[in-house]
């Protein structure tokens, strides 16, 4: 239909062994850093204080016989993410019920003290997990050396309005057949939530799975493509130029902060020629 992405079963062309071997080795160096950070960031986002407490309520829920399968998912869980190289955040869902239970297990004795105690180290650890400060505080707090991807909270808007600009400047012929290219998902799935207001067509990326919904259109032959490689729009189209520089004016550092907006003109090849070339996964 028009306007949608393509199906994934309409696309299954696969990338050269050695553009691959690239994408496997950056995954599995993105595994090894998660991997080294991975159990002090359990400890950081849940609070170093806090630990006891989830740790004690998975202990409590293993001798309980009612809640021991749940005990034992939360472990498998916390491991599994560990072993599979995700990152330190991946596991949090789990952590409301070692929480729970660890406050279970404390239910009948006196807390007053310890209660307070643990309330401020939550608050503490909420600051650094989630996005409570404003976002022109990121850059004088330096919480983001603990939660980097606190700053990937921010700016999706204005960066999708720069997108807009670029797309609306195009001459008329150019502006029917361009397609928006992002590098990475944060900033199609920006595109795609707020560009239908700005006019915008939907957002293709290689990045991850985003890549299987398929190319841009037959008739798309200019790309407004956002934080892509240039080197590999020179390889497929024509022309290249840089069009805009986004910056979230908040001296924040995001993913997004710098990206380079290009037009990139006459398509040499078929989009089914060149949409392996744009995958960023493996």
């Amino acid at each position: 239909m028009p306007g949608q992405h393509p199906g994934a079963d309409q696309y299954r062309h696969r990338p050269d062994p050695a553009q691959r071997q690239r994408q496997a080795l950056r995954a599995d160096q993105q595994a090894g850093a998660n991997r080294a950070l991975y159990w002090p960031i359990q400890a950081v986002y849940t609070s170093i204080v806090l630990v006891p407490l989830w740790v004690g309520g998975i202990a409590w829920a293993l001798r309980d016989a009612r809640l021991r399968v749940v005990a034992v998912a939360a472990i498998a869980v916390i491991v599994a993410e560990f072993a599979l190289g995700g990152k330190g955040y991946y596991p949090g869902g789990i952590y409301t019920f070692c929480f729970a239970a660890g406050a279970t297990a404390l239910s009948g004795r006196p807390l007053r003290r310890r209660a307070a105690v643990y309330c401020v180290a939550a608050a503490v650890s909420a600051v650094i997990a989630l996005p409570l400060l404003a976002a022109a505080a990121l850059a004088r707090f330096p919480v983001q050396k603990v939660n980097y991807d606190l700053g990937e909270e921010i700016g999706w808007p204005s960066q999708v309005a720069l997108v807009a600009r670029v797309h609306d400047a195009l001459p008329a012929p150019e502006r029917a057949d361009a397609a928006v290219i992002a590098g990475n998902y944060g900033e199609a799935g920006a595109v795609d939530r707020y560009g239908p207001a700005l006019g915008l067509p939907p957002a293709y990326s290689g990045a991850n799975s985003y890549w299987l919904w398929g190319p841009p259109p037959v008739r798309d032959t200019v790309a407004v493509a956002v934080n892509v490689d240039p080197a590999l729009l020179r390889r497929w189209f024509s022309s290249v130029r840089v069009a805009a520089v986004y910056r979230n004016g908040l001296g924040v550092a995001d993913d997004e902060e710098g990206a380079v907006i290009y037009v990139a003109a006459g398509l040499r090849v078929p989009w089914t020629t060149a949409w392996p070339g744009f995958r960023d996964y493996s």
